[in-house]
């Protein structure tokens, strides 16, 4: 069996990718996930996320969360602010 297919890591696989790198490219300079990406190396960011109390996890999970939230809403807007800019200047 694959020593990462454990149940902690299923439970945890949308943090897994979290600890990796920001899905938005640069992470925000508040962001509690940076500490992680800068290990540069999968198995210690997974064996990190095992060492973790489930608090600490699910505090993590929501502050992630918010934050995917708040960016979108964000690239919402400056879609449609360029849109906006756009369509004024043609």
């Amino acid at each position: 069996m694959n020593k990462y297919l454990t149940a902690k890591n299923i439970e945890n696989a949308d943090l897994i990718a979290t600890f990796q790198r920001c899905p938005f490219g640069d992470a925000t300079e508040d962001c509690p996930f940076i500490l992680y990406h800068r290990l540069n190396d999968p198995e210690e960011q997974i064996r990190i996320i095992n060492t973790l109390p489930e608090e600490k996890l699910r505090e993590l999970r929501s502050l992630h969360r918010e934050c995917i939230a708040l960016r979108r809403n964000q690239m919402k807007l400056n879609k449609a602010n360029s849109n906006e800019f756009f369509s004024k200047t043609s």
